[in-house]
C-alpha cells in the first residue's frame, strides 16, 4: 500500500467519523413519557418514545410532558350548596396530556413553552368551575352521603372541557369538606343523637320482646301443670 493510498484511507475514516458525529448530534429522541414536537417545515411532526433527525436552521423541537400531574383542588372562598350552606371543599385531581396524536397536537397548541404550573392552573380553574356548579345542586347531606358520586360527576363534566385543551382527568377524589358556620358540627351532633335514640329504641324493643317471650313461656308452663 502506497503512502497516498494510506492517506486516502485515513482521510475517509476521518470523514466517516465526522459524518457519524454530525448525524448523532442531529438525531433527537424522547422517552415514552414525553412528546417531541418538531416544527418549522410544513405540519408539525409529533414523536412519542422515539427519535428523528432534526435539520438545523429549518426545524426546531419542543418537548411536552405526558406524565400525570397532581392538582390540589380547593377554593379560598366558600361555595354555596343546594340548601344554601357555605362549604369549603378540598380535593385532589390527577390530570395529564392525553396520549393520542390529536390530543397531543391540541395540548401543544395550548401549552407548548409553558411549564407544568401553568397547565395545573388552567386545569384547576376548569375543575373548580364545575365543582362549584355541581355543588350548587346538592345539599350538604347529599354531599356527605356520597363523596365518590360527587367526585365522579365533577370529573365527568370536566373531561369535556379539558379535552378541548388536550388534557384528561385520570382521577378526582374529595378529601374533606368544612364550614365556618357550624352546620357540619350541628349535623354531626344530630346524627349522633339520632343514632343513640335508635339504639335506645332497639334496646327497649329487645327487652320488651324478651319479657313477652318469658311471660308466654310461664303461661304455657302453668297451663301444662
Amino acid at each position: 500500500m502506497g503512502i497516498m493510498e494510506g492517506v486516502m484511507i485515513v482521510g475517509l475514516v476521518v470523514v466517516f467519523m465526522i459524518v457519524v458525529t454530525i448525524m448523532a448530534n442531529l438525531y433527537q429522541k424522547c422517552g415514552p413519557n414525553e412528546a417531541m414536537v418538531i416544527s418549522g417545515r410544513g405540519k408539525p411532526k409529533i414523536i412519542v418514545g422515539g427519535g428523528t433527525i432534526l435539520i438545523p436552521m429549518l426545524e426546531q423541537k419542543d418537548m411536552l410532558s405526558l406524565e400525570v400531574m397532581p392538582i390540589e383542588v380547593q377554593s379560598n372562598a366558600p361555595m354555596i350548596t343546594g340548601n344554601g350552606v357555605p362549604i369549603y371543599v378540598k380535593g385532589v385531581a390527577q390530570i395529564k396530556v392525553d396520549g393520542d396524536p390529536v390530543s397531543i397536537k391540541t395540548a401543544a397548541e395550548q401549552f407548548l413553552g409553558k411549564d407544568g404550573a401553568e397547565i395545573r392552573m388552567v386545569a384547576h380553574e376548569t375543575l373548580m368551575g364545575h365543582l362549584r356548579a355541581i355543588m350548587g345542586t346538592m345539599t350538604v347531606e347529599e354531599l356527605i352521603g356520597n363523596f365518590d358520586s360527587f367526585a365522579d360527576r365533577v370529573a365527568e363534566v370536566s373531561i369535556k372541557d379539558l379535552a378541548k385543551m388536550g388534557l384528561t382527568v385520570v382521577s378526582f377524589t374529595i378529601k374533606e369538606i368544612s364550614d365556618d358556620v357550624g352546620y357540619l358540627d350541628a349535623l354531626g351532633k344530630k346524627q349522633t343523637a339520632e343514632a343513640k335514640r335508635a339504639a335506645a329504641i332497639g334496646e327497649a324493643e329487645a327487652t320488651r320482646d324478651t319479657q313477652i317471650a318469658q311471660a308466654a313461656a310461664t303461661r304455657d308452663a302453668q297451663i301444662a301443670q
